[in-house]
């Protein structure tokens, strides 16, 4: 049998309900041939989905995101993804279409777009329903869940530096758990950390709900590989968004930022979403009482009205002076270029 033979024959075992485990060992497949197979599974499982999606843009009283409205996405995030952002998972679709328009012109203006992301991806609520529903929820998240709430009071008190420093390791220790590594024996290497998310169709050729699928693991590996797990000898991440840097100090360059805390966010909740659709888990988020949501909910609004009167220690400390610090950067690279 050919490649395509192969995972059409996979294909349909999956649809009857055999695992992958005994698919894959009843065909005795290499893993060299197993990435090729398990990638035409994945194009193929795509493929039904699109079908599938144009009859029920069709059928009557069928309401869903239509295919050219999924590469319509797909398209946004390629364009957010250079500056290593993403269409929060979350989103409406007239979120969506705010974003399109706002980049939809010559330039991509940050400042516009941003705060646009921050009111989807950083709402008190939002982040109350991620953390209740998601981090606190799924396995992979579980033993991070207060790290990364611990990152998010820390970004409401507007102690940027604090909350990117916190967050920035959980990137790379859900993903460990995901690899299922325990902390024994050899752990994962950092080319397998980095590739994993795009490696996704080979653990799950077939995920759940396989167009969003698609848009998610395609912006996750982008915002992995070419900004938040660049190699420092491939020149600079776009706004300093880069572990390394963050973890070496290997300069003076500003990376704790409020816009670099939307962006881990924006990719932990991103990874939240792939995780449910690779393993056909069920969203917690859907059995969570109005109650559980609205005191972690209150408490997120505690801490940003805390520095409501300009006199937290964050405020006098901190503001100010990486907001200095940020201009004598910006004047000395200015000085460089002009040179």
């Amino acid at each position: 049998m050919n490649v395509h033979d192969k995972a059409n024959l996979v294909l349909s075992s999956l649809e009857k309900g055999e695992t992958l485990k005994n698919i894959r060992s009843g065909l005795d497949l290499s893993e060299n041939e197993w990435v090729r197979v398990s990638a035409e599974v994945y194009r193929l499982h795509l493929e039904q989905a699109r079908e599938k999606r144009t009859k029920d843009e069709a059928a009557p009283n069928v309401a869903c995101t239509s295919n050219e409205e999924v590469v319509g996405i797909l398209r946004l995030n390629e364009v957010l993804s250079n500056v290593a952002l993403c269409l929060p998972p979350e989103s409406t679709m007239a979120d969506y279409r705010k974003l399109k328009d706002l980049v939809a012109g010559d330039t991509l203006d940050e400042n516009i777009l941003l705060p646009a992301l921050e009111e989807i991806a950083m709402a008190p609520r939002m982040r109350a329903l991620q953390q209740k529903g998601r981090f606190e929820a799924l396995p992979i998240f579980k033993g991070c869940a207060a790290i990364i709430e611990a990152g998010v009071v820390s970004y409401y008190r507007e102690n940027y530096i604090s909350a990117y420093l916190t967050l920035v390791p959980v990137v790379e220790g859900v993903i460990l758990r995901w690899l299922g590594y325990s902390g024994q024996g050899g752990k994962p290497s950092f080319k397998q950390v980095k590739r994993f998310i795009a490696n996704s169709y080979r653990r799950q050729p077939c995920p759940g709900n396989p167009l969003f699928h698609e848009i998610y693991v395609t912006v996750a590996d982008k915002l992995l590989t070419e900004h938040l797990f660049k190699p420092s000898g491939d020149g600079e991440a776009h706004a300093n968004f880069n572990r390394h840097l963050a973890a070496h100090l290997l300069n003076d360059s500003q990376f704790g930022t409020k816009e670099n805390c939307v962006r881990l966010c924006l990719l932990l909740d991103v990874m939240s979403e792939l995780y449910i659709y690779e393993m056909y888990c069920q969203d917690p988020r859907f059995y969570l009482s109005g109650e559980e949501v609205q005191l972690k909910c209150e408490a997120y609004i505690q801490a940003s009205m805390d520095r409501a009167g300009f006199c937290t220690p964050e405020r006098k400390l901190l503001i100010k002076k990486n907001a200095n610090k940020a201009m004598e950067t910006d004047a000395s690279k200015a000085g460089v270029a002009n040179g």
